[in-house]
This record gives structure tokens, C-alpha cells and sequence, in this order.
């Protein structure tokens, strides 16, 4: 069963402690952490062994999971210098996932540098994500390449990781990037789901066509995409995790609160409630229909 989960994107002025009590208060079972933002959960390439083993034991004792630890590293680059440094990058967060007990870094491609195509990269970002991944094993964890940017098409994240030499890797599917490619839910999954580890969850807005805006708004008030996520993924017994990240801003301290995104990552205790309420009962009408 698909395991809701949030990220700290929707509650960044939160403590580690905070975000595993809203967790556990709001009927989440896992905290996806996104380093490099200024988030204060305090989980970072500088934080000390102590600061580590108490986020673990502490989410562990309420029966929450670190999730995925969010990165902003992207394997797409333009030069081996570039590419070597994500590898790099990789294998420190590697060391602060498995010191957290959670299993996955999120990486991307990242969008295409300018003078470069998809088709000249893709064979050196397949290569450098499996030199990451190879470095991640020995820590137990998994770096897995979001569906993002203009890594947003299906078939180029699934020939990535079917060519990253390494079985180490797998994707984090976040639905809506390729929606604006009019590629369906049906079709990714068909092509993604060996790979599928873990999922990021946003709701666009209603009426979305293709190539619109991509304005993400609360679930249930949207165009409901994800009920057919969910119900692929509860079709096949997914285990992983789905985390929303409604609000994804690395600003978030100047954030417009006037936006309702930015007005739910202030106010966490009024959102997180109604985000998972709509979730679990998507997932769980889905697993039900799966049972039938």
C-alpha cells in the first residue's frame, strides 16, 4: 500500500521534531527532507552525528520514516567536471540519508544546457547517475531521478536508468511534470513502474491542458489526476512512499503568503490536515477498487 508522506517544503519553519509531531498528528507516515532550502529541520551536510541520531531515533520511536532526502543535484551537465561534482554531491548525502535510515535521495537530470540536446546527454547522464549510484550502495541507499525539467518525458528517464550500468538507481515519479507533455499516467507507468521507488504528489489546477501553466493547487480542487496514480500503483502493490510538496519555493521566508501555496507552508497545522485527508482517501478508494 502507498505510504502518504509530506515534504518539509510544506512546513520549512518547522524543527525535525516539529515535522515528525505533525506527522504523527496529521496522519502522515512519512517526512521527506529538502536540504539546501534553509529549512529548519536543522538535517544538512553540516549537521553532526549527534544532531543525526537523534532525528532518527526520534521519527523512529513515533513509527515515522525519513522518506527521501531531497537534493537539488542534476546529472544533466554540460561538462565531466560538472558531472563528476553531482557524483560527488551524491555521495556525501548519501552518508546524512543512511545516518537518517532513509532509503532514497531524490537527484534530477535537470533541464538541458544551452548548446546541448537530450539525445547527446542522455548516455553521459545515464553514465554519471550510475557512478552515483555505485557510490550510494555501499551507504544502503538509492539515488532516484525525478520525472522534472526536461527530464519531464518518460522515455527519457526510463532509458537513463535502463543504462545507468548500475541496478542501484531508481525514479521518483512526480506525475504532473510529464502531464504537460499530454503523456498520460497510464502510458508513464507502463514505461517507469520497474523503476518507481517513490513518488511527489501536486494537483494542477482544474481544466489543465497541456503546455498551460503549471499554478499547482490544493488537492481535491484540481483536475484529480492522481486518483489513476494511485490506483496503478494499488493495482501493483506499491509499497513506497507519496509525498506532497505543495509548496516548493527555496525563498520561502520572502514567500507572497497571498499565494495559497505559500499561505499552507506558513500555516502547516491548518494544510497538512486537509492534504491528507484527500490523499488517503484517493489511495484507499484505490486500493479498494484493487481488492475487488
Amino acid at each position: 500500500m502507498t505510504r502518504i508522506a509530506f515534504m518539509s517544503t510544506c512546513a520549512p519553519a518547522w524543527t525535525f521534531e516539529q515535522l515528525v509531531d505533525g506527522a504523527v498528528r496529521h496522519g502522515f507516515e512519512g517526512v521527506d527532507i529538502r536540504v539546501e532550502w534553509g529549512h529548519n529541520h536543522g538535517l544538512e551536510l553540516d549537521s553532526d552525528q549527534e544532531t543525526r541520531r537523534r532525528a532518527r531515533q526520534y521519527a523512529a520511536a513515533q513509527n515515522i520514516t525519513w522518506s527521501c532526502v531531497a537534493l537539488s543535484t542534476r546529472f544533466a551537465r554540460a561538462t565531466e567536471a560538472e558531472r563528476q561534482d553531482a557524483v560527488e554531491q551524491v555521495k556525501r548525502y548519501a552518508e546524512l540519508a543512511s545516518d537518517l535510515g532513509s532509503p532514497f535521495l531524490r537527484v534530477f537530470g535537470g533541464n538541458i544546457p544551452e548548446g546541448h540536446t537530450m539525445a547527446q546527454l542522455r548516455p553521459q547522464t545515464a553514465e554519471y547517475l550510475g557512478k552515483a549510484a555505485e557510490a550510494a550502495a555501499q551507504w544502503g541507499v538509492t539515488p532516484c531521478i525525478e520525472v522534472h525539467d526536461q527530464h519531464n518525458n518518460p522515455d527519457d528517464v526510463a532509458w537513463i536508468v535502463e543504462h545507468a550500468g548500475h541496478g542501484n538507481v531508481g525514479v521518483v515519479w512526480h506525475s504532473a511534470h510529464h502531464l504537460r507533455l499530454a503523456v498520460s499516467s497510464d502510458d508513464a507507468c507502463a514505461k517507469l513502474r520497474p523503476w518507481v521507488r517513490h513518488l511527489h504528489l501536486q494537483e494542477l489546477p482544474a481544466g489543465y491542458q497541456p503546455g498551460g501553466s503549471t499554478d499547482y493547487t490544493r488537492f481535491g480542487e484540481g483536475e484529480g489526476h492522481l486518483k489513476r496514480v494511485f490506483e496503478l500503483l494499488e493495482a501493483d502493490k506499491f509499497e513506497g512512499f507519496g509525498a506532497t510538496e505543495y509548496a516548493t519555493t527555496a525563498k520561502w521566508r520572502e514567500a507572497d503568503t497571498s499565494r495559497i501555496e505559500h499561505h499552507d507552508a506558513h500555516n502547516p497545522d491548518e494544510s497538512l490536515p486537509r492534504h491528507g485527508q484527500v490523499l488517503r482517501r484517493w489511495r484507499d478508494e484505490a486500493r479498494a477498487k484493487a481488492t475487488r
